[in-house]
């Protein structure tokens, strides 16, 4: 058979035209909602706030389907003009915290989304079956009505309190390391042409004796940082005995290592299960898969795995900079994750107020030790397939539009 007939029986024989998708573009909320609930999503109970930093909020209020911008310093009448008891934020953020605790204290359940990329992802899948979102508070605040109860974790203002003396502290501590690397980073080694110069290296001498004395004075800034932080988490649970603990751990001394033990402590609260404290910390798992097996890594806190890693050097005395002590670093975090998650649940129990972090328990991949991460024991197609299925079943079809999945 020649070249030209195989050409023209292929172009015969060949497979059909793929079909075109329909793309839609949501242009009202109505719309998206309709869309949300013909996947089979249920609406959060309440009302969902967006915030924004510099802008006034997005309220969603599923019940009559509006949207409206609201001031911060406004939220809480606007609240109580609606009748509304429980609210959900995509995020909590230092600026509001103040106006969360406020809501506590005024009655209102506030619950805030333990995954703030979950928004991000169900306009990834939409978008997978034709239906595009634009980026806009707006539709965040309506997607963020619409995420699973699992997702959810439910605080208090004592909570909050705290978690904001935490971030202040993670903010003062970052700023002195930032400056310590830099001052390393810019201290250039070996000798200076200009040192012959009896002037110039007069000037250095004093330059470096100045930078001495400021090093000392943010070291100092750094111990009365961790010393506020401290006795601040002191006071707002004392029901806990944290003086017990510093001296189990034989930190009592040392108030840095007391602020690291302080935020591992608080983030334990908001967890449930020992293996979803250990992926979030980013120490992971007992057999969990290595890193060069991974198809995704795993999403974690950075703040709290440095929190982890910085206390287990201090508690266990060990070296990073020698090969001996880094491999029993990870170990012995693993280790010490695991007394201060127990403690952490001892502590929620002890507490009048009932539960301060979860709402609705772990989710199941936490509870599995896994955190957007799935293995692939079983063929290759199960992890598209179990990625699909917690957003997209049901599948119905809408009304007036055709809704196809790629090929």
């Amino acid at each position: 058979m020649t070249s030209k007939a195989k050409a023209k029986r292929t172009k015969k024989t060949g497979t059909a035209k793929k079909e075109t998708k329909e793309v839609v573009k949501i242009k009202d909320v109505r719309e998206l909602v309709d869309y949300c609930k013909q996947f089979g999503r249920k609406p959060f109970q309440g009302a969902s706030i967006d915030f924004h930093p510099k802008k006034p909020a997005f309220i969603f209020i599923p019940d009559d389907n509006s949207v409206t911008k609201v001031e911060t310093q406004k939220l809480l009448d606007f609240l109580k003009e609606r009748n509304i008891t429980s609210v959900l934020i995509d995020a909590l953020n230092k600026k509001k915290a103040p106006i969360l605790a406020e809501l506590c204290n005024a009655g209102i359940e506030v619950y805030v989304l333990r995954r703030p990329g979950y928004i991000k992802r169900m306009k990834e899948e939409l978008e997978k079956h034709g239906i595009i979102v634009p980026k806009t508070d707006k539709y965040d605040a309506v997607l963020l009505a619409f995420t699973p109860p699992r997702k959810w974790a439910l605080v208090d203002s004592r909570f909050l309190k705290a978690w904001e003396a935490m971030v202040e502290w993670r903010d003062a501590e970052m700023n002195y390391q930032v400056l310590l690397q830099r001052d390393k980073a810019n201290n250039s080694e070996g000798s200076k042409e200009d040192e012959k110069d009896e002037e110039l290296r007069r000037i250095r001498e004093m330059i470096h004796a100045k930078l001495e004395e400021v090093k000392q004075l943010l070291e100092e800034v750094q111990r009365l940082e961790a010393k506020l932080f401290v006795r601040k988490v002191q006071m707002i649970y004392p029901e806990a005995n944290f003086d017990k603990d510093f001296e189990e751990f034989e930190i009592k001394d040392d108030y840095i290592a007391k602020a690291y033990y302080c935020e591992a402590l608080l983030e334990a609260m908001n967890c449930d299960s020992l293996a979803g404290y250990l992926v979030k910390s980013g120490i992971g798992v007992a057999g969990s898969p290595p890193a060069k097996q991974r198809k995704k890594p795993f999403i974690h806190d950075g703040a709290l795995n440095r929190a982890l890693i910085q206390l287990t050097v201090k508690v266990y005395h060990l070296d990073p900079y020698k090969d001996e002590d880094q491999k029993k670093i990870k170990m012995k975090a693993r280790k010490l994750a695991k007394k201060i998650w127990r403690k952490a649940q001892k502590m929620k129990a002890e507490i009048e107020s009932g539960r301060v972090g979860e709402a609705s328990g772990p989710a199941p991949l936490e509870k599995r030790g896994f955190a957007r991460y799935h293995p692939r024991p079983f063929g290759r197609g199960l992890l598209q397939k179990q990625e699909s299925i917690e957003f997209l079943r049901p599948r119905p079809q809408i009304p007036g539009r055709q809704i196809t999945t790629q090929p």
